[in-house]
């Protein structure tokens, strides 16, 4: 099975390619980094409490009121996410701090749940899967791929798109939202494929078509039978190709530092 790893920042439409990827005619199963985001730091799980153990004292509204809480639980009051992006996300050094202590809270916990969506994937005979995780490269998610599709804009209409999308910021939070990420040009020079989606949705839908066409050539009903069934050639398959993602990300890196 091939594991798409679908990145890109915050407002570039990535959502919208994996909206586009999980419809006909494509028709793939979509692991989302964001929602299981959402399910690991629900009420009474560990990242939860961490969470809670950490920022709570010191972040105002962190949980939701009773009477506001979207997903009303016995096991406490909601994480507001917004209130916590307020807290973490900036190019201060405190923001740094906190979204390196929560990214080591959140990541571990969406770890292990992509892994258990990816076997079941797997599992039912899949040809290809897609990894939707916005910190794909951040978080060196892009090793475990045989792919990564970076959906990239041009600064300007990141900007734009990011102010439509979310009414409720403010162009300096905006501004710090995107500045808290690593740029489309750094993720770029690590991607394996880039679409630049400036245009129309029908641009789009051409772009990811042909990936995607590009992507399925020699990945017959066969092979991915074979590779569903026959679990010492999987695990030969798998061996390789995360060594070859090691050795090519390790290249990637060091040429990056010398750009630097």
């Amino acid at each position: 099975m091939l594991l798409i790893g679908l990145t890109g920042s915050i407002a570039t439409g990535k959502s919208t390619v994996s909206r586009i990827l999980a419809s006909e005619p494509h028709s793939l199963p979509i692991i989302d980094a964001d929602h299981l985001a959402h399910a690991v730091i629900l009420p009474g799980t560990p990242a939860y409490r961490a969470i809670l153990s950490h920022f709570g004292s010191t972040t105002p509204n962190l949980l939701y009121d009773a009477a506001e809480d979207p997903t009303p639980s016995p096991h406490g009051a909601s994480i507001n996410r917004r209130v916590l992006g307020q807290r973490v996300f900036g190019p201060t050094e405190q923001n740094q701090r906190d979204i390196k202590v929560l990214n080591g809270i959140v990541h571990p916990a969406v770890r292990r749940a992509m892994l258990r969506e990816v076997v079941r994937c797997w599992l039912r005979g899949h040809w290809a899967a897609v990894l939707d995780v916005p910190l794909l490269f951040e978080g060196r998610l892009d090793v475990f791929c045989g792919v990564t599709l970076l959906i990239g804009t041009s600064p300007a209409v990141q900007l734009e798109r990011l102010l439509l999308r979310d009414a409720h910021l403010t162009r300096e939070d905006a501004e710090r939202r995107i500045a808290s990420q690593m740029s489309v040009l750094k993720k770029r020079e690590l991607a394996d494929v880039v679409v630049w989606n400036d245009g129309s949705k029908e641009d789009l839908e051409k772009e990811i078509a042909r990936f995607v066409a590009d992507a399925r050539r020699g990945r017959g009903w066969f092979w991915t039978a074979v590779m569903a069934t026959c679990w010492p050639v999987t695990a030969t398959v798998i061996f390789w190709r995360l060594v070859g993602n090691w050795l090519k990300r390790r290249k990637r890196d060091e040429l990056l530092k010398k750009d630097t």
